[in-house]
């Protein structure tokens, strides 16, 4: 990818979480990065374009939950996809900040069809896997619980863990939602 454009994203990226999308203008981004306005007119037309390109990653890991909940999954799988979205979330934790303090302009933007459709179908394979009556109660309760866990740890307390390694993180992570399911942990 190109350096000014990722230097763009970075920068917008902070300032976004900093002070909101709002109240960040695109003077202030170009300012950040070294560029002039005009500089950074090549890469975004807009504001908007530059926030709706920081949000894409967020429709992959999407698609990869989805792909994991069409199969109506195991504890075993549960925790194996669990543990996939944590390897993807600690990198990308900024992000995290991103959705936490621009929830208004998230609404306010809205989403094209396809990513509400995908939401939607999100939402509605996660309620029939947890109210399959073909998987016991007390393994659906551990999946919830086991999801509960990385929400609260990643977006509840990130900032209390923000500046843990993830490395550090990871493991530790890993082995709390394995226990929550009861399943065997990984071998590392």
């Amino acid at each position: 990818m190109n350096d000014t454009r990722d230097r763009i994203l970075a920068a917008a990226l902070d300032l976004f979480i900093e002070q909101g999308y709002e109240k960040t203008s695109l003077r202030e981004i170009a300012e950040q990065v070294g560029v002039t306005k005009a500089a950074l007119y090549y890469h975004f037309a807009s504001k908007e374009e530059i926030f709706r390109t920081l949000m894409e990653p967020f429709s992959a890991v999407q698609g990869q939950a989805l792909e994991l909940l069409r199969s109506h999954p195991t504890l075993e799988e549960w925790g194996k996809g669990l543990e996939a979205l944590v390897a993807w979330v600690l990198p990308h934790r900024k992000l995290l900040g991103l959705l936490e303090n621009n929830q208004g302009v998230i609404n306010a933007l809205g989403h094209d069809h396809d990513h509400d459709e995908a939401h939607v179908d999100f939402h509605e394979r996660l309620d029939a896997v947890f109210g399959d009556e073909g998987t016991p109660l007390v393994d659906r309760v551990r999946m919830v619980g086991a999801i509960g866990l990385v929400i609260g740890v990643l977006g509840l307390g990130g900032k209390s863990f923000s500046n843990v390694p993830s490395d550090e993180l990871q493991p530790i992570l890993v082995t709390a939602i394995n226990e929550v399911l009861q399943v065997n942990s990984p071998a590392s």
